[in-house]
């Protein structure tokens, strides 16, 4: 498969602009949940990941998806701590906390588990601003 030129990276993104934002920009997408179907390529996927327990015992195949659930989160929290080091946090008494990280300023409220940022509200695991408001809160 060849490799999309320059000409046509801006073509898509002149493309792109005819539709409305709240079709395709990620600030507008709601953090609702709209349908509890489970997606077929998400079960795919599970299924793949758990396959060697998934022949086991009940009890012994629970405990080893745990195990690999917990060893998963590890690596992401390990991820968003360090982008968390990289951020400044200032006590804002309307928004909470008010978190820079280089030239991106986002506010966090630990009392509603909302960033700016929404991957929060999003994914439902804290982002790097919320971590850091975290630690620097003491929580």
């Amino acid at each position: 498969m060849g490799e999309l030129c320059e000409d046509e990276d801006a073509s898509a993104a002149k493309d792109i602009l005819h539709y409305p934002p709240q079709f395709w920009y990620r600030a507008y997408f709601d953090t609702q949940c709209k349908n509890m179907m489970v997606d077929n390529n998400f079960t795919e996927s599970f299924n793949a990941w758990i396959l060697e327990a998934i022949h086991m015992p009940i009890i012994k195949m629970l405990e080893d998806i745990r195990i690999k659930v917990m060893n998963l989160l590890v690596i992401d929290e390990d991820k968003i701590r360090e982008i968390a080091h990289y951020c400044k946090v200032e006590f804002n008494s309307d928004f909470g906390y008010e978190i820079t990280e280089s030239d991106d300023r986002q506010f966090v409220d630990l009392e509603h588990k909302k960033c700016t940022c929404r991957l929060w509200q999003l994914s439902g695991i804290p982002c790097p601003h919320a971590i850091k408001a975290i630690i620097y809160d003491k929580i």
